[in-house]
């Protein structure tokens, strides 16, 4: 018996062959997915390109075209003072908000499931609350007559209260900022294999060892992710220091405000906002090169 091959013949142009059906092309997708995936985009250049590129153009035309409010604003050591201010209180708020928010992150990390949505609901409800309303309630636990210097007057002798003060607004913006590490931080603590640690233990570590060397480098890219986070946020802070803080403790935000609601130069105002977004987005990626960190969020 002899084999038969049998050998079908393409039809000119290299279609597919008889009775089969062509694939569809690649990269090809229906219309209304790529309308859907678009939209984002297009919202996005709406509510943030557009009004960005609004106040750069404000910065370099009002009240006349060209560089002259930069200039201005480089030459005013009064500018410089503010800025280093905003940069201090957020850098602050950034370290403390870390710095009590990882014990907290990691106590719910490690708790069961029913506990941790519940403290996970009351770490929420903050947000529920305006930042206006949480801010006039530090005016009243940090004055004179205030729940917090009755605490300390004991303790300090000074009836004085904390308002009007770089600690009282480092509190309240503390305060108001500290979910947002705390949820950052436990989203990532519930990735890491609590057996890690336990591993490390039996092949001899200690248990400072095991958290230190084992633990707590898988938890970094989210500490350094969260405190940037809050930092930038804090860049832009007006409400609070505007509320518990004095003349002292001006931040950027709030001398942006007074140029446009007080002296109405809107030129100036679109120059410190441009700075500050500058300033914002140089210390990230100066952050991000120097900690070497890789899945940090982008600001």
């Amino acid at each position: 018996m002899t084999a038969r091959t049998t050998i079908t013949r393409l039809p000119p142009g290299g279609g597919p062959a008889p009775g089969r059906v062509a694939p569809r092309a690649r990269g090809r997708r229906p219309t209304f997915v790529t309308m859907a995936l678009g939209l984002p985009v297009a919202f996005m250049a709406i509510v943030y390109a557009y009004p960005v590129g609004k106040m750069l153009m404000k910065s370099v035309t009002e009240p006349k075209a060209g560089f002259g409010n930069f200039t201005e604003a480089a030459t005013d050591s009064t500018i410089w003072d503010v800025l280093w201010v905003t940069v201090r209180l957020s850098l602050e708020v950034a370290v403390l908000t870390v710095v009590l928010g990882f014990p907290v992150a990691y106590f719910l990390a490690r708790t069961s499931a029913r506990k941790a949505r519940f403290l996970s609901l009351l770490v929420v409800i903050p947000f529920w609350t305006s930042i206006l309303v949480r801010s006039f309630a530090w005016i009243v636990l940090l004055g004179d007559n205030g729940l917090v210097t009755k605490v300390l007057d004991p303790l300090t002798g000074d009836s004085q209260g904390l308002l009007y003060s770089e600690s009282a607004v480092v509190i309240a913006m503390t305060h108001i900022l500290l979910p947002f590490p705390i949820l950052i931080i436990k989203g990532t603590l519930d990735q890491i294999d609590a057996s890690l640690p336990r591993a490390a233990r039996s092949l001899g570590a200690g248990p400072v060892r095991a958290f230190v060397q084992v633990y707590l480098p898988l938890a970094v890219p989210a500490i350094v992710s969260s405190g940037m986070l809050v930092f930038v946020i804090g860049l832009g802070f007006y409400v609070t220091p505007a509320l518990v803080g004095g003349p002292k403790q001006s931040t950027i935000a709030v001398v942006i405000a007074q140029n446009v609601q007080v002296n109405f130069d809107w030129g100036m105002a679109a120059t410190l906002a441009t700075m500050l977004l500058v300033l914002a987005t140089a210390l990230t990626l100066v952050v991000r090169r120097l900690t070497k960190v890789k899945g940090l969020v982008s600001l």
